[in-house]
């Protein structure tokens, strides 16, 4: 190693003294000149910094005791992990162990690993393949592994283990008659094994099934034609391959599954069932720090956030030249563990001329937010000076309750997304298929199964020269209509890209079935006359949101349908609805009078309680004493009556200016929109005296900001409650919605002065993108948005 660290720069130097002398015999401008001395002085930093690293981790691998006592002189006996404990033991078989797995390695490179990238190769690179496999002399090592024995199902063992590699391995590819490689890879990470079934028979367990939690960190050296591309940029794009190349193999949701006993169901190992899914909301920023300064040119960062959990990667938008970016993006991601996975979140500086400038990280335990259901809160950033990031976190789990696909709690933020709200997961296992046919005469087939649902489409791995595939590969799909989309298996030849016969299976079918799942269910590949069986396990899962009724306590939940049961009973008194002991609702009197409609209720709290859409009364059934409805205010009205005041305290925003409650179903009969404007609750006044004759204005616009459409629900009279029980009907085809947007403005139609503008108590934009035209959307409550 010593040798070679003073041969390298030796012969990159005659190197570039050789290039230089064959630019000037050559009459070549001086520039060529110094380009090349600084692209060789930025390798040769980067070649000893990455040497430095090597060698301080291989130290740490090969004498970890020796390190940490160089480090801590007086390291006293108990200090050690609680829950995380050492097993030299474990090293030492893997040591013995190794020269097998290293013969493992290149059968798995060549069957697995060079299929995949091959078929992500363009034309000319089809011809890459492993020449030279070494997996070197110096094993990888476990730093420390846990065991799981609480909140773990008595089936299986969990185990995540603390594995590092700074080793001697050496691959040479070939691609299009080129020859290169890496060597001194290095590489850390958390990985997780799960041991389940557990049986009451030797082997006594099932199956193992091991991934990483999150992506490891992996370094390496590129060795042959490599070293002519080791320029920051391409050896970027070089890790990033590699690292979605690791990402598709063994970070979740994809992991590696070994049977180990006969007689097991493969599905439940290789097809377990997500914990749930992640709804994130990406809202804004603020005092970020600002990387645009230098000598040249003096800006502001270009800030833009990456989002990870596991192997899913999202990324929003770039705003320029802002310390306070908002940028109001909405991405979902699947949870396989909630229990060890994280979301991460990065901003960056975008910057065209050099690498872009990390601004701040964050990392939030996912765990946390299942138990939680929703987090909304501002989060300090972590790796910076200054900064802090907003956002919005909601858990959905997972049912297999219909009624669920029927009665979706959209949340006011997604219904101003540009993206679609997706009410159920599908999940496709593809475990093997039988039969299929040549594509040629004499010609044996290498398929693969292609899986789309909509606009999606994933692949399986290539099966080299068979006609009776085994695939055991599973796939996620976010769906959006159920009941109107279709899911189509097909099997293509990856050497001719011919078709070898497909399936059709309209997802309107699944709803039929027990649990909304085909379990291990044979379907035909139809090609012509000829059928090849397929052998696949289908499921749907609907959403639900994760905060449960049972963590409410009762004096934050007030029925919002008392009034009605006051009106019908001619009582005087309050009623409000309560969990009982065994955890059933029912109706509570309170002895206390006061006005029903401004007891503020809150519908959301009472609609999970009930779980189901209920039915508002009538407008004279839910009407307060002290309001009255008018149909408008006339100009002598503004004229002749006294000008109200308002209040000094309206330059409070509030976080909500009040909750709505709205419907909406589209007519196919006569092409019209119908939207209906129920009631509102909770609305901020400002007045002086704390009153509002607040009404409704509906406006259809598209998504540009044209208006096309304008409606008015009556004016309510000294009420922040309001009740309106008002349908409008809009004139829009069904295939033109995604281009409108329907905008709620609350108004108040107080006097404050002939001159005064009609001041916005509050207002929400809701995207026709996100609805489903075939579903009836009854009794949404939703949060209105405060105007500034």
């Amino acid at each position: 190693m010593a040798v070679t660290s003073y041969l390298v720069p030796l012969i990159g130097g005659a190197m570039l003294m050789a290039t230089c002398y064959m630019l000037g015999r050559f009459n070549y401008s001086v520039a060529w000149i110094v380009i090349l001395v600084g692209l060789n002085f930025l390798k040769s930093t980067m070649w000893r910094a990455r040497e430095q690293r090597l060698m301080a981790l291989r130290q740490a691998a090969t004498q970890e005791k020796e390190v940490i006592l160089a480090q801590l002189q007086d390291l006293p006996a108990w200090v050690q992990f609680p829950d995380t404990e050492r097993v030299e033991w474990i090293n030492k078989v893997i040591l013995q162990l190794w020269p097998y797995v290293g013969e493992y390695t290149k059968v798995f490179l060549r069957e697995v690993i060079e299929p995949q990238v091959r078929a992500q190769m363009p034309g000319p690179l089809k011809s890459f393949k492993f020449l030279q496999m070494d997996m070197g002399d110096i094993p990888c090592r476990v730093g420390g592994i846990k065991v799981y024995t609480h909140n773990v199902g008595r089936d299986r063992i969990i185990v995540d283990m603390d594995v590092g590699y700074a080793g001697d391995c050496e691959f040479t590819v070939g691609v299009a008659g080129f020859k290169g490689g890496l060597n001194e890879m290095v590489f850390s990470g958390k990985l997780r094994a799960v041991l389940k079934p557990l049986l009451p028979y030797p082997p006594m367990v099932g199956g193992v099934s091991a991934f990483f939690l999150e992506n490891p960190k992996i370094d390496f050296n590129l060795t042959g034609m490599g070293e002519m591309v080791e320029l920051p940029g391409l050896l970027t794009a070089i890790r990033s391959i590699i690292n979605q190349q690791v990402a598709n193999i063994c970070v979740l949701p994809n992991e590696i599954v070994i049977p180990l006993a006969p007689n097991v169901d493969v599905t439940k190992l290789y097809f377990p069932e997500p914990d749930g899914v992640i709804r994130i909301h990406i809202v804004e920023a603020k005092n970020l720090e600002n990387r645009d300064i230098s000598f040249i040119k003096k800006g502001k960062s270009d800030p833009y956030a990456e989002i990870q959990v596991g192997s899913q990667f999202f990324k929003t938008r770039t705003i320029d030249n802002n310390l306070n970016p908002t940028w109001n993006e909405f991405f979902e991601a699947v949870v396989d563990q909630a229990d060890g996975q994280k979301l991460r979140i990065e901003l960056f500086d975008e910057d065209t001329a050099s690498a872009d400038e990390e601004l701040g990280r964050l990392t939030i335990d996912l765990d946390d937010v299942r138990k939680r259901g929703t987090l909304d809160k501002w989060y300090p950033l972590e790796g910076c000076k200054h900064g802090d990031l907003h956002c919005n976190l909601h858990w959905m789990n997972l049912t297999t309750d219909i009624q669920d696909l029927e009665k979706q709690e959209w949340e006011s933020e997604w219904m101003k997304s540009d993206k679609p709200i997706h009410p159920a997961l599908l999940m496709v296992f593809i475990d093997n298929a039988s039969d299929l046919p040549y594509p040629k005469a004499k010609l044996e087939p290498s398929p693969l199964i292609e899986v789309t649902l909509g606009k999606e489409t994933q692949r399986t791995p290539v099966k080299v020269k068979t006609v009776n595939p085994l695939y055991q590969s599973k796939f996620m799909f976010f769906v959006k209509h159920p009941e109107g989309q279709e899911l189509k298996i097909e099997a293509r030849d990856d050497g001719t890209k011919r078709s070898l016969g497909e399936f059709i299976l309209p997802l309107k079918a699944l709803l039929a079935e027990p649990r909304m799942e085909y379990y291990q269910t044979t379907f035909p590949l139809t090609q012509g006359v000829r059928q090849s069986p397929i052998v696949v396990t289908i499921r749907l899962r609907a959403f639900r949101h994760g905060q449960q009724a049972a963590d409410f306590h009762a004096d934050h939940v007030t029925d919002i349908l008392s009034p009605i049961f006051a009106s019908k009973l001619g009582a005087k008194t309050t009623t409000r609805l309560a969990p009982s002991a065994n955890g059933d609702v029912q109706v509570v009197e309170d002895t206390k009078t006061k006005d029903r409609m401004e007891s503020a209720p809150n519908p959301e709290l009472v609609l999970r309680y009930e779980g189901e859409k209920l039915k508002l009364g009538s407008v004279d059934s839910m009407q307060s004493d002290s309001q009255s409805i008018r149909t408008d205010r006339s100009f002598i009205d503004r004229f002749r009556g006294k000008a109200h005041r308002r209040s000094k305290d309206n330059d409070v925003v509030p976080a909500c200016a009040g909750k709505l409650c709205m419907g909406l179903r589209y007519s196919f009969q006569t092409n019209h929109l119908v939207v209906l404007v129920d009631r509102i609750v909770e609305l901020h006044s400002v007045d002086s005296h704390g009153s509002a004759d607040p009404y409704v204005s509906v406006k259809l616009m598209t998504t540009d900001g044209t208006q096309k459409a304008k409606m008015k629900t009556p004016i309510v009279t000294n009420s922040l409650n309001p009740v309106y029980d008002s349908q409008f009907e809009f004139d829009v085809h069904y295939n033109d919605l995604h281009n409108y947007l329907l905008l709620f403005q609350v108004k108040d139609a107080t006097n404050y002065g002939f001159f005064a503008k009609t001041p916005v108590l509050g207002q929400i934009e809701f995207r026709l993108v996100n609805y489903d035209k075939t579903q009836q959307l009854l009794n949404q409550w939703v949060n209105l948005d405060s105007v500034a």
